[in-house]
């Protein structure tokens, strides 16, 4: 059990303290090897405890070769959520609103104005190591321990929800939960936890295109805007 709880700490435990530091700073830049220095280490440490001290594989926390079925299901699962992103987005333009949702802006904004490269980096961390430390691990050995699967993975749910509050508002942790409800069935449902990775990467993917589409959308409403005042010009 020590074991255990001290993987439990390492998965959960330090990703939330990084998140309860940086939480007042949200307002400066990203720091960008920190950010993937501290995520790719927490993970790793993690595997490591699994395969070294554990000895166990890392099937016991879901990652498991082959399940191809699983896969196709969690990039249907993103594409989905990443379009019905894209939709809203190009929706909301049409609509005279803004194009993004006021609780998630700021925190977008920072990483929009990063080099593509970081994003590329950031969407990629994100969809295999937060799958592992909130998803894979805990989930898992919390259910040999409690024998309770919603215990499982609602603490798990919880914690992940909370962390993002290092570089996000508290509105934009409803869409957060959402996101981490539907990896969290998609987890249980298939027990795969590759197939979480490759739907949270399709679903993070969004920032990656999105400075060019917001691009786009000014663009077109600044050629509408101009052809209204044209428009209403007399002759």
């Amino acid at each position: 059990m020590t074991v255990t709880l001290i993987g439990l700490i390492l998965a959960m435990g330090l990703p939330s303290l990084f998140a309860f530091l940086k939480h007042g700073k949200q307002q400066g830049p990203i720091e960008l090897w920190p950010h993937l220095i501290k995520s790719w280490g927490g993970c790793i440490a993690v595997m490591a405890l699994v395969l070294l001290w554990e000895r166990r594989t890392l099937a016991s926390i879901g990652i498991v070769p082959g399940n191809y079925l699983a896969w196709l299901i969690g990039a249907t699962l993103g594409l989905t959520i990443l379009a019905t992103s894209v939709i809203s987005v190009i929706q909301a333009s049409k609509g005279g609103k803004a194009a993004l949702p006021e609780e998630s802006a700021e925190g977008l904004n920072r990483l929009l104005g990063r080099p593509a490269w970081f994003r590329w980096a950031v969407v990629v961390t994100a969809g295999i190591t937060e799958e592992i430390m909130f998803r894979g691990y805990p989930i898992e050995r919390l259910h040999e321990l409690t024998g309770n699967l919603w215990i499982a993975a609602l603490i798990p749910l919880t914690v992940f929800t909370l962390a993002h509050l290092g570089g996000w508002s508290w509105g934009h942790l409803v869409g957060v939960l959402f996101g981490g409800s539907l990896l969290t069935g998609l987890y249980l449902w298939q027990r795969d936890l590759i197939a979480c990775m490759i739907a949270h990467v399709l679903i993070d993917s969004l920032i990656i295109f999105l400075p060019a589409l917001l691009k786009k959308l000014a663009a077109r409403a600044a050629r509408y805007a101009h052809a209204q005042n044209q428009a209403a010009k007399p002759f």
